[in-house]
């Protein structure tokens, strides 16, 4: 009979083990198709939907305490929020430009992102079979944390009001939105992409768009994959479909871009209110690659 107790129980705990692991893997860092997705070993950066995600895990205390329960899901969230905040520090402004190395250390920006970590969304919880208590933090790239990090120079745009705007031909469509086909160029997401035509003229970069606009809805919107429709209807019924040359030589977060292309957008209608109030998509080639950040070697406590 103890026998049979015994493989019970073990029979158990390998279900439970292979679940937890199913639940708390598998599931949460498997990009959606279209989605680029740069995957930590505790957390993630989802730059198609601007979601932040991170995991942080504790053990329950080694005396029996009444409040146990609580004391472990505030273990596990300060875990949590401490890889959270490492990814934070680690996203690119532009390609040689990480947040950490963009503010300082004693800055009122950490400060500020330390506390967008703490206020992070419990997106999940769950134990495992080692009696620890895993917990996923999410956040958003968009609002607060683009505030904090964006350059000053991108400053509120003043409305631009036509004064006797032209005419313009009825089977003419306005144009709702920009892709830019960069999925040969090796281009990795950043908060502050630049366009420039092949003769170095700024096309589009957040200097075009309010800072309202760019802390509210980011820069661009990133896609991966080969599926290019679905990027354009992410840009609207009418985009304007552009291919990258190449990335600029000083600087990797920019785009180059053909002349006929550039010229195109340069006579698109009313090109200053277009770029301000159009949507950007960039179209990558694969799912982003892993990454580790500091914190991810840091010990339960």
């Amino acid at each position: 009979m103890k026998k049979i107790s015994a493989r019970v129980s073990a029979l158990f705990t390998a279900l439970l083990v292979t679940a937890t692991c199913f639940f708390s893997a598998g599931h949460a860092d498997t990009p959606d198709i279209g989605e680029c997705k740069a995957l930590f070993s505790h957390g993630s950066i989802n730059w198609t939907t601007g979601k932040v995600q991170a995991t942080g895990r504790a053990l329950p205390p080694e005396q029996e305490m009444e409040q146990a329960s609580e004391y472990i899901l505030s273990a596990a969230k300060a875990d949590a929020s401490r890889h959270l905040i490492a990814i934070l520090k680690q996203i690119h402004l532009t390609a040689n430009m990480p947040v950490e190395k963009h503010i300082a250390s004693k800055d009122r920006r950490m400060a500020g992102i330390e506390e967008i970590a703490s206020n992070a969304l419990i997106k999940k919880q769950h134990y495992i079979s080692d009696r620890s208590m895993e917990v996923t933090l999410e956040t958003s790239l968009l609002g607060g944390f683009l505030q904090l990090v964006l350059p000053e120079k991108i400053k509120q745009i003043p409305e631009i009001r036509t004064i006797n705007p032209e005419q313009k031909p009825e089977s003419q469509k306005a144009y709702t939105g920009l892709v830019i086909d960069a999925r040969e160029l090796d281009f990795q997401p950043v908060l502050y992409p630049v366009v420039v035509s092949e003769q170095g003229e700024e096309i589009y970069s957040a200097l075009f768009i309010s800072r309202e606009h760019a802390v509210q809805r980011g820069v661009c919107q990133y896609v991966c994959g080969s599926d290019l429709t679905g990027a354009l209807k992410k840009a609207g019924e009418n985009p304007i479909l552009v291919k990258g040359l190449r990335k600029g030589r000083e600087n990797n977060s920019t785009i180059v871009i053909a002349w006929p292309d550039s010229e195109k957008i340069e006579k698109a209608t009313e090109h200053y209110r277009f770029m301000r109030e159009c949507r950007v998509v960039i179209l990558l080639d694969t799912p982003m690659e892993s990454r580790d950040s500091p914190a991810s070697k840091t010990k339960i406590p």
